[in-house]
C-alpha cells in the first residue's frame, strides 16, 4: 500500500520538494528518500527542455530582495515583468541574467495596467536574447514548466482550464436585480437598472424571467450563468412572465459594471495556506489556467512545453492550486499596442489603493444581486465588515511600503 500511495504522490511532489514550497505529508523517511531521489532525477530530465528558455529570463531586484523574474523581450535590452511587484518600491531596479558578471539598472517605460505587467529598459546592457514565442494553444492536459534564469526549474503543472478572459468588465451583462428569496421558478426582477439593456427592452419590476436563450432559469445564480459565454453588445432573447402572462423580449446586453470586491477572509486565509500569493491575480483579459505553483516573486518569466518552445509568461500565482499564465499570442498582441506611461499608470494605481469600496457601492450589482436602497442608512451586514477588512489591508500595505521607504532612507543616510 505504501508503495502505491508513493506512486500516486510523485508526479506533483517532485516539483514542490525541489523548491521548498509544500511539504508532502504522512511520508515515511525511506519513502522521503525515494521522493528526493526521484526529484534529482526529473530535474535533470528536464533540464534540457528549460536551457533555451532560461537564457530570456531575469531576475528583477529592488536593493537585495527580489521581487519578480522578467522575460527578455524585443531588442534584447527590454524585459517584460509584473507591474505590481516592480510597483511597489521606491528602491532602484536592477536586472541580472544567469552567466553575466554584472547587473543593471532597469527603468519603467511602459505599462500595460490591465494585463498587469510593465516594460523596464536596461541601462548599459548588452543585448540578451530575446524570447521566441510559440504561439501554440494551450489545452487541458498539456504539460508546461517555468525555468529560472540558471536553467533549473522554477515551477511544473498541466493546464487545467483553456484561456479565456478572466475581466468582469468583458462579460455581458442584462441589468436586472432579482429578489433573493422568490420562491418561483425563475427570478423575479426587484428593480432594472437605469441605461440598461432590460431597461432598454422594456423589462419592468416585477416581471419574471423564466429563459434566457431558450435556456431554463431557476434562479439568480442561474441568471448569471445564462450570460457566460454571450458578447457584450449581441442580444439575448429573454422569456418572462408578466401579470400572469408570457411575454419575449430581445433585450440588448451591454458589460459589466466595474463593482467593487470584497476580500473573504476565511477565503483568502485558504487561498495563502500553499503558500504566498501575488497581490494582483485576476481579472487579465487572457489568462490560462494552471495547478503550476511558482512563488510570487518568480513570476514574469517565460512558460515551456515539453518541446521546449515559450508558450507563455506566468502572470500570478493565484492560490495554493492555481496559477495564471499569459499565452504567447496574448502577449505578442499586447506588445503590438501601446503602453501607458508609467508616470500616469503609478498615480493611476495610488488613487485606487485609496479608494474605498464603500464609496462605489452605489454602482449597479451583477445582475440577480441587490443593493439596500441608495439613501439608506448602512447596515451592519458581511459586506459592510468586509469592507472595513479591505481597508485595513490597505493601511498595512501602506505601513509596509512606509517601512520600506524607512530602510531605504537609513540606508542613504549613511
Amino acid at each position: 500500500m505504501k508503495k502505491f500511495r508513493l506512486l500516486l504522490l510523485l508526479p506533483w511532489a517532485l516539483p514542490a520538494w525541489s523548491f521548498g514550497q509544500e511539504d508532502i505529508p504522512l511520508l515515511s523517511p525511506e519513502e522521503r528518500e525515494v521522493v528526493k531521489i526521484q526529484d534529482t532525477r526529473f530535474n535533470e530530465a528536464i533540464t534540457p527542455i528549460l536551457r533555451s528558455a532560461s537564457t530570456s529570463t531575469v531576475r528583477i531586484w529592488a536593493g537585495p530582495k527580489r521581487v519578480a523574474y522578467g522575460t527578455v523581450i524585443r531588442d534584447g535590452r527590454q524585459i517584460l515583468t509584473k507591474w505590481s511587484e516592480v510597483s511597489r518600491t521606491r528602491r532602484p531596479l536592477t536586472v541580472s541574467a544567469e552567466g553575466a558578471d554584472a547587473t543593471w539598472p532597469a527603468n519603467i517605460t511602459g505599462v500595460y495596467e490591465k494585463e498587469d505587467l510593465a516594460v523596464l529598459t536596461l541601462d548599459g546592457a548588452p543585448p540578451l536574447k530575446a524570447a521566441d514565442w510559440a504561439e501554440i494553444p494551450l489545452n487541458p492536459g498539456t504539460f508546461i514548466a517555468s525555468p529560472q534564469p540558471d536553467g533549473r526549474m522554477a515551477a511544473f503543472g498541466v493546464v487545467s482550464v483553456a484561456e479565456r478572459n478572466l475581466r468582469q468588465t468583458d462579460a455581458a451583462y442584462l441589468g436586472v436585480n432579482g429578489t433573493l428569496d422568490f420562491d418561483g421558478k425563475g427570478v423575479l426582477v426587484e428593480n432594472v437598472a437605469k441605461d440598461s439593456g432590460a431597461k432598454t427592452a422594456g423589462i419592468r419590476p416585477g416581471d419574471i424571467i423564466t429563459h434566457v436563450n431558450d435556456r431554463p432559469i431557476s434562479g439568480v445564480m442561474e441568471l448569471r450563468n445564462a450570460l457566460v459565454g454571450l458578447d457584450p453588445g449581441s442580444k439575448a432573447k429573454v422569456a418572462l412572465m408578466r401579470a400572469g402572462k408570457p411575454l419575449t423580449l430581445d433585450v440588448p446586453l451591454g458589460n459589466r459594471p466595474d463593482l467593487p470586491t470584497f476580500p473573504n477572509e476565511r477565503l483568502q486565509f485558504m487561498e495563502t495556506m500553499g503558500g504566498d500569493i501575488s497581490r494582483v491575480r485576476d481579472s487579465f483579459s487572457s489568462a490560462v489556467q494552471t495547478d503550476m505553483r511558482p512563488k510570487p516573486d518568480q513570476i514574469g518569466g517565460p512558460v515551456v512545453n515539453l518541446k521546449g518552445q515559450i508558450v507563455g509568461i506566468t502572470l500570478a500565482r493565484t492560490d495554493r492550486t492555481r496559477s495564471f499564465i499569459m499565452p504567447s499570442k496574448a502577449v505578442r498582441e499586447l506588445l503590438a499596442q501601446p503602453a501607458t506611461d508609467p508616470a500616469a499608470a503609478l498615480t493611476a494605481s495610488n488613487e485606487m489603493r485609496r479608494r474605498s469600496p464603500a464609496k462605489t457601492a452605489a454602482h449597479p450589482q451583477p445582475d440577480g444581486f441587490q443593493l439596500p436602497d441608495e439613501g439608506a442608512p448602512e447596515p451592519l451586514n458581511e459586506e459592510r465588515i468586509r469592507a472595513r477588512l479591505e481597508h485595513m489591508q490597505r493601511l498595512m500595505d501602506a505601513m509596509r511600503q512606509d517601512l520600506e521607504d524607512f530602510e531605504l532612507q537609513r540606508e542613504t543616510d549613511r
